[in-house]
Protein backbone atom coordinates (compact mmCIF):
# COMPACT_ATOMS: atom_id res chain seq x y z
CA UNK A 1 0.00 0.00 0.00
CA UNK A 2 2.59 2.27 0.95
CA UNK A 3 4.70 1.54 -2.49
CA UNK A 4 1.38 2.69 -4.61
CA UNK A 5 1.28 6.15 -2.30
CA UNK A 6 4.57 7.03 -3.15
CA UNK A 7 4.42 5.88 -6.76
CA UNK A 8 1.34 8.38 -7.10
CA UNK A 9 3.28 11.07 -5.22
CA UNK A 10 5.97 10.55 -8.23
CA UNK A 11 3.21 10.75 -10.91
CA UNK A 12 2.13 13.93 -9.73
CA UNK A 13 5.29 15.40 -9.53
CA UNK A 14 6.65 14.45 -12.86
CA UNK A 15 3.51 16.12 -14.01
CA UNK A 16 4.16 19.09 -12.42
CA UNK A 17 7.66 19.38 -13.03
CA UNK A 18 7.58 18.41 -16.96
CA UNK A 19 3.65 18.43 -17.89
CA UNK A 20 2.58 21.48 -16.40
CA UNK A 21 -0.29 21.88 -19.13
CA UNK A 22 -1.89 18.82 -17.85
CA UNK A 23 -2.23 19.40 -14.18
CA UNK A 24 -5.61 20.73 -14.85
CA UNK A 25 -6.60 17.42 -16.34
CA UNK A 26 -5.06 15.44 -13.75
CA UNK A 27 -7.06 17.41 -11.01
CA UNK A 28 -9.78 17.44 -13.08
CA UNK A 29 -9.74 13.75 -13.36
CA UNK A 30 -9.12 13.30 -10.02
CA UNK A 31 -11.93 15.16 -8.92
CA UNK A 32 -14.44 13.38 -11.39
CA UNK A 33 -13.01 10.31 -9.92
CA UNK A 34 -13.96 11.07 -6.23
CA UNK A 35 -17.47 11.83 -7.42
CA UNK A 36 -17.96 8.74 -9.36
CA UNK A 37 -17.70 9.56 -12.81
CA UNK A 38 -15.65 8.80 -15.57
CA UNK A 39 -15.24 10.46 -19.14
CA UNK A 40 -16.56 8.65 -22.07
CA UNK A 41 -17.53 10.11 -25.41
CA UNK A 42 -20.32 8.69 -28.41
CA UNK A 43 -20.49 10.12 -32.34
CA UNK A 44 -23.94 11.40 -32.54
CA UNK A 45 -24.38 12.35 -36.22
CA UNK A 46 -21.53 15.07 -37.16
CA UNK A 47 -20.88 15.20 -33.79
CA UNK A 48 -18.38 13.93 -30.75
CA UNK A 49 -19.84 13.94 -27.48
CA UNK A 50 -17.80 14.01 -24.54
CA UNK A 51 -19.75 12.62 -21.48
CA UNK A 52 -19.60 12.05 -17.67
CA UNK A 53 -21.28 8.91 -16.49
CA UNK A 54 -21.04 6.85 -13.33
CA UNK A 55 -24.00 4.85 -10.80
CA UNK A 56 -26.40 2.99 -10.99
CA UNK A 57 -29.93 3.10 -10.46
CA UNK A 58 -32.91 5.37 -12.17
CA UNK A 59 -31.29 7.96 -15.07
CA UNK A 60 -30.92 11.50 -13.84
CA UNK A 61 -29.19 13.25 -17.23
CA UNK A 62 -27.66 17.03 -16.09
CA UNK A 63 -27.11 19.83 -18.75
CA UNK A 64 -25.09 22.57 -18.08
CA UNK A 65 -25.30 26.38 -18.65
CA UNK A 66 -23.78 28.55 -21.61
CA UNK A 67 -20.09 29.27 -21.56
CA UNK A 68 -19.99 26.05 -18.84
CA UNK A 69 -18.81 22.57 -19.31
CA UNK A 70 -20.03 19.21 -17.74
CA UNK A 71 -17.80 19.48 -14.93
CA UNK A 72 -20.14 22.18 -13.46
CA UNK A 73 -21.93 19.46 -12.32
CA UNK A 74 -19.35 17.10 -10.45
CA UNK A 75 -19.62 18.18 -6.64
CA UNK A 76 -23.35 18.08 -6.95
CA UNK A 77 -23.44 14.69 -9.09
CA UNK A 78 -21.13 13.35 -6.39
CA UNK A 79 -24.28 13.34 -3.99
CA UNK A 80 -26.20 10.65 -6.82
CA UNK A 81 -23.35 8.23 -8.20
CA UNK A 82 -24.59 5.73 -5.19
CA UNK A 83 -27.92 5.21 -6.07
CA UNK A 84 -28.86 7.00 -9.26
CA UNK A 85 -27.22 6.34 -13.14
CA UNK A 86 -25.76 10.21 -14.23
CA UNK A 87 -25.20 11.12 -17.39
CA UNK A 88 -23.38 14.97 -17.54
CA UNK A 89 -22.49 15.50 -21.51
CA UNK A 90 -21.10 18.39 -22.99
CA UNK A 91 -23.75 20.43 -25.13
CA UNK A 92 -22.16 20.28 -28.66
CA UNK A 93 -20.18 23.71 -29.12
CA UNK A 94 -19.18 23.56 -25.44
CA UNK A 95 -16.68 21.71 -22.99
CA UNK A 96 -14.63 19.03 -25.19
CA UNK A 97 -17.77 18.31 -27.66
CA UNK A 98 -17.18 18.72 -31.12
CA UNK A 99 -18.34 22.59 -32.70
CA UNK A 100 -18.21 22.69 -36.14
CA UNK A 101 -18.57 26.84 -38.10
CA UNK A 102 -21.26 25.88 -40.15
CA UNK A 103 -23.60 24.66 -37.61
CA UNK A 104 -26.64 26.35 -35.36
CA UNK A 105 -26.37 26.38 -31.74
CA UNK A 106 -29.51 27.57 -30.86
CA UNK A 107 -31.78 26.32 -28.44
CA UNK A 108 -34.04 24.68 -30.61
CA UNK A 109 -31.12 22.81 -33.13
CA UNK A 110 -29.53 21.82 -29.31
CA UNK A 111 -32.96 20.19 -28.31
CA UNK A 112 -33.11 18.06 -31.32
CA UNK A 113 -29.00 17.51 -30.49
CA UNK A 114 -29.93 16.08 -26.89
CA UNK A 115 -32.73 14.12 -28.04
CA UNK A 116 -30.07 12.01 -30.66
CA UNK A 117 -27.84 11.90 -27.55
CA UNK A 118 -30.13 10.58 -24.96
CA UNK A 119 -31.49 8.03 -28.31
CA UNK A 120 -27.45 6.81 -28.59
CA UNK A 121 -26.86 6.25 -25.10
CA UNK A 122 -30.74 4.10 -24.55
CA UNK A 123 -32.29 6.33 -22.18
CA UNK A 124 -35.40 5.23 -22.04
CA UNK A 125 -36.76 7.61 -19.19
CA UNK A 126 -34.48 9.70 -16.92
CA UNK A 127 -34.44 12.66 -14.58
CA UNK A 128 -33.51 16.12 -16.42
CA UNK A 129 -31.67 18.54 -14.39
CA UNK A 130 -30.59 21.79 -16.17
CA UNK A 131 -28.89 25.41 -15.66
CA UNK A 132 -29.31 28.32 -17.23
CA UNK A 133 -29.11 27.59 -20.94
CA UNK A 134 -29.15 23.88 -19.84
CA UNK A 135 -32.34 24.80 -17.87
CA UNK A 136 -34.14 26.51 -21.23
CA UNK A 137 -33.00 23.73 -23.15
CA UNK A 138 -34.62 20.82 -21.08
CA UNK A 139 -37.94 22.56 -20.51
CA UNK A 140 -37.96 22.73 -24.54
CA UNK A 141 -37.14 18.66 -23.87
CA UNK A 142 -39.26 18.15 -21.49
CA UNK A 143 -42.12 19.56 -23.04
CA UNK A 144 -41.23 18.02 -26.50
CA UNK A 145 -40.80 14.72 -25.41
CA UNK A 146 -43.03 14.10 -22.15
CA UNK A 147 -42.41 10.62 -22.37
CA UNK A 148 -38.78 10.06 -21.67
CA UNK A 149 -39.05 13.22 -19.07
CA UNK A 150 -39.65 11.63 -15.22
CA UNK A 151 -39.12 14.98 -13.80
CA UNK A 152 -37.68 18.04 -14.65
CA UNK A 153 -35.72 20.68 -12.67
CA UNK A 154 -34.95 23.92 -13.65
CA UNK A 155 -31.88 26.29 -12.14
CA UNK A 156 -31.86 29.45 -12.73
CA UNK A 157 -32.99 28.94 -16.38
CA UNK A 158 -33.20 31.13 -19.10
CA UNK A 159 -35.71 31.43 -21.41
CA UNK A 160 -38.48 34.14 -19.63
CA UNK A 161 -39.91 37.53 -19.81
CA UNK A 162 -38.39 38.84 -16.44
CA UNK A 163 -40.47 40.98 -14.12
CA UNK A 164 -37.20 42.70 -12.01
CA UNK A 165 -34.17 43.28 -14.82
CA UNK A 166 -31.29 41.76 -13.53
CA UNK A 167 -27.76 43.17 -14.18
CA UNK A 168 -26.91 40.95 -17.13
CA UNK A 169 -29.81 42.54 -19.68
CA UNK A 170 -28.86 45.73 -18.29
CA UNK A 171 -25.52 45.34 -19.01
CA UNK A 172 -26.14 43.41 -21.94
CA UNK A 173 -27.78 46.46 -23.36
CA UNK A 174 -25.38 48.65 -23.07
CA UNK A 175 -23.01 46.16 -25.08
CA UNK A 176 -21.30 44.80 -22.51
CA UNK A 177 -21.78 40.84 -21.91
CA UNK A 178 -20.47 39.39 -18.67
CA UNK A 179 -20.67 35.76 -19.57
CA UNK A 180 -18.24 35.83 -21.90
CA UNK A 181 -14.14 35.90 -21.56
CA UNK A 182 -11.69 37.37 -23.65
CA UNK A 183 -8.41 37.30 -21.57
CA UNK A 184 -7.67 34.95 -18.71
CA UNK A 185 -7.33 38.27 -16.61
CA UNK A 186 -11.26 38.82 -17.23
CA UNK A 187 -11.66 35.20 -15.81
CA UNK A 188 -12.07 36.21 -11.99
CA UNK A 189 -14.37 39.06 -12.93
CA UNK A 190 -16.94 36.26 -14.37
CA UNK A 191 -16.52 34.79 -11.26
CA UNK A 192 -17.54 37.38 -9.42
CA UNK A 193 -20.63 37.99 -11.53
CA UNK A 194 -22.20 34.69 -11.70
CA UNK A 195 -21.66 33.69 -7.75
CA UNK A 196 -22.63 35.61 -4.49
CA UNK A 197 -19.74 34.22 -2.66
CA UNK A 198 -17.38 32.82 -5.03
CA UNK A 199 -15.79 29.61 -3.96
CA UNK A 200 -11.82 29.61 -3.59
CA UNK A 201 -10.77 26.83 -5.94
CA UNK A 202 -6.73 26.26 -5.92
CA UNK A 203 -4.91 28.46 -8.62
CA UNK A 204 -4.01 25.13 -10.61
CA UNK A 205 -8.28 24.73 -10.89
CA UNK A 206 -8.52 29.45 -11.84
CA UNK A 207 -5.65 28.99 -14.49
CA UNK A 208 -6.88 26.38 -15.84
CA UNK A 209 -10.73 27.40 -16.09
CA UNK A 210 -9.60 30.64 -17.36
CA UNK A 211 -7.83 29.01 -19.93
CA UNK A 212 -10.52 26.73 -21.32
CA UNK A 213 -13.08 30.05 -21.22
CA UNK A 214 -10.64 32.04 -23.08
CA UNK A 215 -9.59 28.49 -25.57
CA UNK A 216 -13.85 29.33 -26.38
CA UNK A 217 -13.70 32.82 -27.38
CA UNK A 218 -14.51 32.87 -30.29
CA UNK A 219 -17.16 29.35 -30.90
CA UNK A 220 -18.86 31.27 -27.52
CA UNK A 221 -20.00 34.48 -29.14
CA UNK A 222 -20.55 32.74 -32.55
CA UNK A 223 -23.18 30.67 -30.26
CA UNK A 224 -24.30 33.48 -27.80
CA UNK A 225 -25.52 35.33 -31.18
CA UNK A 226 -27.22 32.59 -32.83
CA UNK A 227 -29.12 32.24 -29.30
CA UNK A 228 -30.10 35.62 -29.02
CA UNK A 229 -30.76 35.74 -32.61
CA UNK A 230 -33.37 32.75 -32.78
CA UNK A 231 -34.37 33.32 -29.24
CA UNK A 232 -37.35 31.20 -28.00
CA UNK A 233 -39.64 32.89 -25.10
CA UNK A 234 -40.60 29.66 -22.62
CA UNK A 235 -43.88 31.26 -21.70
CA UNK A 236 -46.01 29.82 -24.26
CA UNK A 237 -44.04 26.45 -23.92
CA UNK A 238 -44.33 25.74 -20.22
CA UNK A 239 -47.74 24.52 -19.74
CA UNK A 240 -47.20 22.16 -22.76
CA UNK A 241 -44.53 20.29 -19.98
CA UNK A 242 -46.64 17.18 -18.56
CA UNK A 243 -44.46 15.86 -15.79
CA UNK A 244 -43.44 17.32 -12.21
CA UNK A 245 -41.21 20.13 -12.38
CA UNK A 246 -38.76 22.06 -9.68
CA UNK A 247 -37.74 25.24 -10.10
CA UNK A 248 -34.44 26.30 -8.59
CA UNK A 249 -32.85 29.52 -8.19
CA UNK A 250 -30.28 31.76 -6.71
CA UNK A 251 -31.56 34.44 -4.38
CA UNK A 252 -28.77 36.44 -5.21
CA UNK A 253 -28.53 36.07 -9.32
CA UNK A 254 -27.28 38.64 -11.18
CA UNK A 255 -27.69 36.82 -14.52
CA UNK A 256 -31.59 35.73 -14.26
CA UNK A 257 -33.48 37.64 -11.77
CA UNK A 258 -35.04 35.48 -9.02
CA UNK A 259 -38.16 36.71 -9.84
CA UNK A 260 -38.49 34.60 -12.90
CA UNK A 261 -39.31 31.90 -10.77
CA UNK A 262 -42.90 32.53 -10.21
CA UNK A 263 -42.93 32.53 -14.18
CA UNK A 264 -41.92 28.90 -14.43
CA UNK A 265 -44.16 28.56 -11.21
CA UNK A 266 -47.16 29.99 -12.63
CA UNK A 267 -46.64 28.33 -16.49
CA UNK A 268 -45.68 24.47 -15.25
CA UNK A 269 -48.78 23.03 -13.81
CA UNK A 270 -47.13 20.61 -11.77
CA UNK A 271 -44.02 23.15 -10.73
CA UNK A 272 -42.66 23.95 -7.08
CA UNK A 273 -40.44 26.70 -6.55
CA UNK A 274 -37.51 27.19 -4.27
CA UNK A 275 -35.40 29.80 -3.71
CA UNK A 276 -31.91 29.46 -2.33
CA UNK A 277 -30.78 31.41 -0.13
CA UNK A 278 -27.38 34.24 -0.45
CA UNK A 279 -26.49 31.98 -3.95
CA UNK A 280 -25.82 33.05 -7.34
CA UNK A 281 -26.67 31.74 -10.78
CA UNK A 282 -25.02 28.54 -10.32
CA UNK A 283 -26.43 26.54 -7.06
CA UNK A 284 -24.79 23.42 -8.28
CA UNK A 285 -21.54 24.94 -7.63
CA UNK A 286 -21.77 27.61 -5.52
CA UNK A 287 -23.86 25.55 -2.92
CA UNK A 288 -23.99 22.05 -3.97
CA UNK A 289 -24.31 20.00 -0.97
CA UNK A 290 -27.85 22.08 -0.40
CA UNK A 291 -28.67 22.19 -3.82
CA UNK A 292 -28.20 18.64 -4.15
CA UNK A 293 -30.72 18.17 -1.54
CA UNK A 294 -33.38 20.01 -2.65
CA UNK A 295 -33.44 17.91 -6.12
CA UNK A 296 -32.42 14.66 -4.33
CA UNK A 297 -35.74 15.26 -2.21
CA UNK A 298 -38.15 16.55 -4.92
CA UNK A 299 -37.29 12.99 -7.63
CA UNK A 300 -36.69 10.83 -4.67
CA UNK A 301 -40.16 9.61 -4.18
CA UNK A 302 -40.35 9.70 -8.36
CA UNK A 303 -37.31 6.99 -8.55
Amino acid sequence: MFGWVVFGIIVVLVIVLFYPGNLFKFTMWSLRRSCGLTRKQISVGKHNIVYLEGGSGPNLLLLHGFGADKDSWNRFAKHFTSTYHVIVPDLPGFGESSFFEDEEYDAENQVRRLHDFVTAVKLDEFHLVGSSMGGKISALYAAKHFGKVVTVTLMDAAGVQEPTQSEFNKLLEQGSNSLIVKEPSDYPDLMNFVYHNPPSFPAVIMKGLAEEAVRHYSSNIKIFDQLTAKWVWLEPVLPQIQCKALIIWGEKDRIFDASCLKIFESGIKMSQGVVIKDCGHLPMLEMPDESARVVEEFIRPIR
